[in-house]
């Protein structure tokens, strides 16, 4: 017992100290026993933070790469700090990237589920618009290949969501799900076999090798000083509302699901993001809810219990208000009522409890566009 007790995972984590304009370097400990984080400061060399629990962190959240809200610092880790670490977790974490083509929501959707289905995890993941610069970059394995002409064609200007996936062997795992670049000899069951064309137009691509992954990772979702002018997000702030999945559905693999109901419901996803949501940013999202709804503090420990996805709602029919209609196909905030009252709602199909229930959507028509300002302008800064 007292050997599991002390049993710890060992990383380097780095806090860009923004009052002081520098990185700053750590050993972040994990404890699996009591879930329990402990962080030692490498250049002062003393313990910096003792051991304590941190909401929503647990050890699938430790992978190279990964970002960590911890106690009001964004901590990335960027190695292992010890081979007993690397040994145990190395090809359990590994990081791939994937990109999905100008497609529709409901096929977009289908492919978020098959990943899951195959023990991959969605760790960062947004909508944008591709440059020129950004397919000749994330492709420039095969820009020699007969096909990239057409493929710069297609992809240039259109919207396509990017997403790091971590899981064992993400890299080749992800390469045999989604099948031959050609869907005509792509396996059967395969991503590209069911839902793609032809080379050009075959749904959805991955990194080549785990290299290549870290590389194309780190270009999609570029660090602060370059996120706001590479690969921008798109909201378009315009007769849009909110909806975020949150994180509760995306740790059950509902996010898939999501996606086929927003597409069937009549709505278009014209913006997405994931983020990392602190406890004070909830209580201050969910303000109004304060003092008026008996589980507003459950509320706002969910949406700061993981990762959760923000998407920009625009109703395909432009006659329509997109704030009012997309509540409706949400349904009531109970899912219990909405199971009743509205069976075919997002909350009745996907929601467990009151706090739980899968989805949160703008509740008045002028407060959709606020909404999406405050996560897709204020908190994206």
């Amino acid at each position: 017992m007292e050997g599991a007790y002390k049993e710890k995972y060992s990383f380097v984590g780095e806090w860009y100290d923004n009052q002081a304009s520098l990185v700053r370097r750590f050993n972040v400990f994990y404890y699996p026993n009591d879930d329990t984080i402990e962080m030692y400061d490498l250049k002062n060399r003393k313990t910096f933070l003792r051991r304590v629990k941190v909401n929503g962190i647990a050890l699938d959240n430790f992978f190279i790469g990964s970002s960590l809200f911890i106690l009001g610092r964004l901590v990335k880790i960027v190695d292992f700090a010890c081979e007993h670490t690397k040994e145990k977790l190395h090809k359990d974490m590994e990081v791939t990237f994937a990109l999905i083509k100008p497609i529709p929501s409901k096929i977009t959707g289908k492919i978020i589920t098959h990943f899951f289905e195959h023990n991959l995890k969605i760790t960062k993941m947004k909508k944008a618009r591709l440059t020129g610069d950004d397919v000749n970059y994330l492709y420039r394995s095969q820009l020699s290949d007969p096909t990239f002409p057409f493929l710069l064609e297609h992809l240039t200007g259109d919207l396509v969501y990017g997403m790091e996936l971590v899981g064992k062997d993400a890299v080749a795992l992800s390469k045999q799900i989604i099948g031959d670049k050609d869907p005509m000899k792509a396996k059967p069951g395969t991503i590209r076999a069911l839902y793609g064309t032809d080379p050009v137009k075959n749904c959805v691509d991955v990194s080549s090798d785990a290299e290549t992954a870290i590389q194309d990772v780190e270009y999609f979702f570029p660090s602060p000083p370059f996120h706001l002018s590479r690969l921008r997000l798109t909201a378009t702030l315009s007769n849009c509302t909110l909806c975020i999945v949150k994180p509760h559905a995306i740790r059950e693999g509902k996010l898939g699901a999501v996606f086929e109901a927003i597409d069937e419901g009549g709505f278009d996803i014209t913006a997405l993001n994931m983020f990392i949501v602190e406890n004070i940013n909830a209580a201050e999202f969910y303000e109004v809810y304060k003092g008026i709804v008996q589980e507003y503090k459950g509320m706002v420990e969910e949406l700061a219990s993981g990762s959760c996805i923000a998407m920009e709602i625009v109703a395909k029919d432009k006659r329509t208000n997109t704030a009012v209609e997309f509540r409706k196909l949400v349904g009531p905030s109970d899912p219990e009522i909405a199971r009743l009252l509205r069976p075919n709602t997002m909350r009745a199909n996907l929601g467990k409890t009151k706090v739980q229930n899968a989805i949160h959507c703008s509740d008045l028509a002028e407060d959709g566009l606020l909404e999406v300002e405050y996560f897709f302008k204020i908190l994206n800064l």
